[in-house]
Order: C-alpha cells, then structure tokens, then sequence
C-alpha cells in the first residue's frame, strides 16, 4: 500500500511538472500588414516586445467572441503571430475589430478595439 501511493505522488509530481513546463510565455508578438491573405506588405514587420503592449494584445485576443462561420473576401489589414497560432486582423476607426484564425478564416471573432490595443499594435487608423 505504502508503494502505491509514493509511486502516485511521484506521478502527480511528474504531471504537475509538466503541466507547468508547457505554459508558453510570449516575448515577441509579430504583426505584418498585408496585400492580400497570402501576400504580406514589404518593409512593415513589426515586432511587439513590451511586456505590457503583449499583455493588452494577448488579453483582447483571449477576449474575443465568436461572431461566426462568414464567406469572406475582404482582405484582412494584419497578420498577427501569437504563441498560440497566426490570426487575420481587420480593424478601422471603430472601437470594434474581427479576428480569424489563419487556418480557418472564415470563423470570424469580434473583438474590442479599445486605444490601448490600438496603440499596443501601432494602428495609424487607414
């Protein structure tokens, strides 16, 4: 009995460890202007690495609603790549933007574009 439960310990150690070893946290956030979905602008790579702008970017994007499945043509203004996957970025004037994950961009999420995310990425308001 004794056995068991050190070897079950040792294993929710292991687990635990893991766990925490897979948390990702992100030092750079890449955000590319776009001619179209697969054809990027030269020259406007832009690398995000304040902690706190990638706070801000991070939290919107964590934020973001499911709007829904849109057959969509309208090219996306940004391509932005996060620890957790590539997203298209359309974004105006608004206090409202639309996020897509990259490998399916027809799933369209809202988000809240407040100044200080527009600020984190730079937004110069086309």
């Amino acid at each position: 009995m004794k056995i068991k439960t050190i070897m079950f310990l040792i294993i929710c150690s292991m687990w635990l460890v893991a766990c925490n070893s897979t948390k990702e946290t992100t030092t750079t956030i890449e955000i590319q202007e776009l001619i179209n979905f697969e054809e990027e602008k030269p020259d406007t790579l832009l690398l995000i690495s304040d902690a706190k702008d990638i706070k801000i970017i991070e939290k919107t994007f964590k934020k973001a609603r499911e709007f829904g499945e849109v057959d969509n043509n309208i090219v996306p203004q940004y391509k932005f790549k996060l620890s957790d996957g590539e997203y298209y970025l359309w974004i105006d004037h608004t206090k409202t933007g639309t996020i897509a994950n990259v490998n399916s961009r027809n799933m369209f999420y809202n988000i809240l574009a407040t100044e200080k995310f527009k600020e984190a990425i730079n937004y110069q308001g086309q």
